[in-house]
This record gives C-alpha cells, sequence and structure tokens, in this order.
C-alpha cells in the first residue's frame, strides 16, 4: 500500500511534494485483487499516516484518487461512436464495458465499469471493467479510516500519466504559469537524442510496457508476468520480445517497478539494457517537483522513488481535480 500526497506551492502553480510513503500488507491480507481483511489494511493506512506526520482529518478537504490494480481489470479501447448524446453515450459504453466480463453484459451488484478517453486529444475511448468486490473492498478501506475517494484510477494510467507529466516538467522553460509551460514544453515522450520513450511497468503478476511520441501513446503491451520476483535476465528477454511487437522502437526505456528494493532495479535496469541494446533507466516520479526531497517524517527513504510512479499519477489526477494543470 502506497501514500502521495501533492500541494499546490503558495504564491504559485507550482506542484510541490508533500509527503510519500508505503506500509507492507501481509499475504493473507489479499487474494489475488482483492482484499481479505480489510480491517487489518485500514489499520496500516492509519499507522501510514502516522508515520508520515498526519491524520485522516487532515486529508478531509483533498480529492483522494485510488488505483485498481491492473491485473484485477479488464479494458479495451474503441472508437467513439459519433452522434450519440452524453447520456446515451455513457449508456452505451457501459453496456460494452459490461460486455469485458464473463456473463451477458447485463450491469448488475457484481460488476463496476467505467470509461475515459484512451489518450489526450484522442477520439477512442477506454472501458474498463471489474468484479464490484475490487473496487468495494478498497472503498471500504478508505471510509474505515476516515477518507473517502472521489476518483478511482487503473494502476497503470496512473503511472503513465505520472510519466508523462515528468517529461513536460522536465522540458518546462520559464513560463509563468502551467499553462504558458505547457505551450512551451519539449516535446513529451522524447529522449534528448530526439526518439520515442517507453515506460515500463512491473509488479508482482503484471508487465506493463508503453511507448510514446508526443502525448499519443503509440504502442502498447500487457502480459501477465512474475514480474519483480521473477530472474532478471528472463524479465529481459521477454522484454526485448515485447519491444519487437511495438509498431515504434523506443531509445530509452524508463522502468517503474512495485515492490523491488534498490538493487533488485538495479539489475532489472542492467539486463534491460544488455537485451535490449539501449538506455533504460529508473524513472524518479518526483524529480521535477518542488521540495521532492521533503523534510523530516513526511518522507520514507528507504522506499526507491521508481516504486511510486502509480501513487503519484493518482496525486497527479486529484491536484487535476482540484482545478491544477496536471494533464
Amino acid at each position: 500500500m502506497q501514500f502521495v500526497r501533492i500541494t499546490r506551492t503558495p504564491g504559485s502553480d507550482g506542484l510541490r511534494l508533500d509527503a510519500y510513503g508505503a506500509a507492507a500488507l501481509e499475504d493473507d491480507m489479499l487474494r489475488g485483487a482483492l482484499i481479505v481483511k480489510p480491517e487489518a489494511v485500514a489499520r496500516r493506512l492509519e499507522e501510514l499516516l502516522e508515520r508520515l506526520g498526519t491524520r485522516a482529518e487532515a486529508l478531509r478537504h483533498d480529492a483522494i484518487v485510488l488505483a485498481l490494480p491492473s491485473h484485477g481489470l479488464k479494458t479495451q479501447v474503441i472508437d467513439c461512436p459519433a452522434d450519440l448524446p452524453p447520456r446515451a453515450l455513457r449508456a452505451w459504453c457501459q453496456r460494452r464495458a459490461a460486455l469485458l466480463l464473463p456473463g451477458d453484459g447485463d450491469l448488475d451488484l457484481r460488476s463496476r465499469v467505467g470509461v475515459a478517453w484512451a489518450e489526450p486529444g484522442s477520439h477512442r475511448l477506454r472501458l474498463y471493467a471489474c468484479e464490484a468486490t475490487v473496487v468495494d473492498d478498497r472503498m471500504a478501506v478508505l471510509e474505515m479510516s476516515g477518507l473517502r475517494a472521489q476518483a478511482i484510477d487503473a494502476a497503470h494510467q496512473a503511472g503513465r500519466r505520472a510519466f508523462l507529466w515528468a517529461q513536460h516538467a522536465a522540458g518546462r522553460t520559464s513560463a509563468p504559469n502551467d499553462r504558458e509551460a505547457f505551450a512551451h514544453a519539449a516535446p513529451v515522450g522524447k529522449d534528448r537524442t530526439g526518439g520515442p520513450c517507453a515506460l515500463l511497468q512491473l509488479d508482482a503478476q503484471t508487465l506493463d510496457l508503453a511507448v510514446f511520441e508526443g502525448e499519443v501513446c503509440v504502442g502498447d503491451v500487457r502480459e501477465r508476468f512474475d514480474g519483480v520476483r521473477g530472474h532478471p535476465e528472463a524479465l529481459a528477454s521477454v522484454v526485448r520480445d515485447l519491444t519487437r511487437t511495438l509498431p515504434v522502437s523506443p531509445r530509452v526505456i524508463d522502468v517503474a517497478t512495485q515492490g523491488a528494493s534498490s538493487a533488485e532495479l538495479a539489475e532489472i535496469c542492467d539486463a534491460v539494457a544488455r537485451a535490449c541494446g539501449m538506455t533504460v533507466r529508473p524513472f524518479d516520479p518526483f524529480a521535477t517537483f518542488e521540495g521532492s526531497a521533503p523534510a523530516g517524517q513526511r518522507q520514507e527513504t528507504f522506499l526507491p522513488r521508481a516504486a511510486l510512479a502509480v501513487p503519484c499519477g493518482l496525486a497527479l489526477r486529484a491536484m487535476s481535480m482540484q482545478g491544477g494543470a496536471c494533464g
């Protein structure tokens, strides 16, 4: 379980990293994507917040976004149908999303569905569907801790949001506000030599590889794989084969992990770099934030920053819900 809080810098449009940390969950608290001991997980969340020097009461006015694990979700990208009014479009998307789960496609209390634009400026939609308990258990954990989520996101999509934000921020000029900075920013998803970049996200069960040109994801692939717990050379071989299936070959791969130590992350990067013959580096989602090294107890230094891409992306979405220009 991970937590990231981002705040607006007083007197400016900049974003500041306020706190971040993680708490380990025992195997008997989870069963795949399901939380089987929500009360115990809620206690861990409260302990984590206390360790970071904050409490649920201090977050009551924050927008909170919750992640769903990629291996617990079914997704599909479709063309947006033309000439449907908003309410009819929403109902049509919900029916299509429900078809991603076993059954006859009827919406019922056993499923949860959602829809979002596939990419910025795209005319394609991404449908989501999962079993209701995957969502309900996580909402219950927050409520037991005195919190309430305003939105839910797919973990891999949140990681991609953090990656695109970092690319935006790294290319900023001294423009006086975020909107002007975006207008003058270097192209997103390109390395310093002008080539496309990729983000490789790994957790204990899933490998997600996406390559970007500009703000657009031009190719992606997701597979079940014993990611951070597998042998680095075996993982590197899988990544090499997957890069060959993408329509565009990246020049640089940034790696974000869940559950890997700093040493394991370094081994993964080295193995993938040898197999793919390109630059491979850990992804630091906090590199461009003000206060990227919070003082005192509001950080946990043992935690590799590459492990926090997903909660960083969730925090960026939360800021955008409060009027921030966060992509």
